[in-house]
C-alpha cells in the first residue's frame, strides 16, 4: 500500500522518525493528487519551552473537487501503517483513489491522514491557536530534495496567507507516544 504524505512526511528526516527501516529520498515519490487541498486547521496539543499546553495548528487535507495537492507517496507495510497511526493519532485514515494521482501510475489506492473530527479542526476566529515556526522549517528544509515545479506548487498551496499566528520556539507533542513517533524517532533510545 502507499501513504500520501503532504506535511512533515515530505521531509526525509522527519519521515524517518516513524520507520524502523532506513528510508532514502527515493522512497518519497513526489506526486500531485486531484480532489484535495492542504489547509492549516488540524489541532494538536503541543508544548513550547513554557511547558504549557497550546493548540498547535498543522496541515490537513480537505476534499475539494477542483483542487490539487502536492506531496509524496511512500510504499508502506501494514506494520508501518500501524506505527504511523501513532504519529498521526488525531487524524483519520482515508483512502484516495489511485486515479486521483496525476503524475504517476500506481497499482493500488493510497492511504492518507486527514483530521475529520470537528473538535480537532481550528476555526479562524480561534486566537488561541498557533502554527509552530519549527513545523514550517521542517516543510521548507525538505525543498532541497525536490524539483522547482514541486517547490513552487507546494509554496503556493501552503506558505502564504497563514490563517493563524506563527509561534517561534521548539515544541513537543503533549502526548508522549505521539511525540516519540513524530519528534524523537522510534529507533532512538532514551
Amino acid at each position: 500500500m502507499y501513504l500520501f504524505g503532504y506535511g512533515s512526511l515530505i521531509n526525509l528526516n522527519s519521515a524517518q522518525k516513524s520507520f524502523k527501516r532506513k528510508l532514502t529520498q527515493k522512497d518519497l515519490i513526489p506526486v500531485c493528487v486531484k480532489g484535495y487541498k492542504k489547509v492549516w486547521n488540524s489541532i494538536e496539543i503541543i508544548k513550547f519551552e513554557d511547558n504549557k499546553d497550546t493548540k498547535g495548528v498543522f496541515l490537513n487535507l480537505q476534499i475539494e473537487e477542483n483542487s490539487f495537492s502536492t506531496g509524496v507517496v511512500i510504499k508502506i507495510t501494514n506494520e508501518e501503517l500501524e506505527l504511523l497511526k501513532l504519529r498521526e493519532k488525531n487524524y483519520s485514515c482515508i483512502t484516495i483513489k489511485k486515479e486521483s494521482v496525476l503524475n504517476i501510475k500506481l497499482e493500488e489506492d493510497i492511504i492518507a491522514f486527514m483530521t475529520t473530527k470537528e473538535e480537532k479542526l481550528a476555526k479562524s476566529e480561534d486566537k488561541e491557536c498557533f502554527i509552530p515556526a519549527k513545523y514550517i522549517d521542517i516543510l521548507t528544509s525538505a525543498f532541497t530534495s525536490y524539483d522547482k515545479n514541486f517547490i513552487e506548487e507546494y509554496k503556493k498551496e501552503v506558505l502564504k496567507n497563514f490563517p493563524f499566528s506563527i509561534k517561534e520556539g521548539t515544541y513537543s507533542f503533549s502526548d508522549p507516544t505521539q511525540n516519540k513517533f513524530a519528534k524523537e524517532g522510534i529507533n532512538e533510545s532514551k
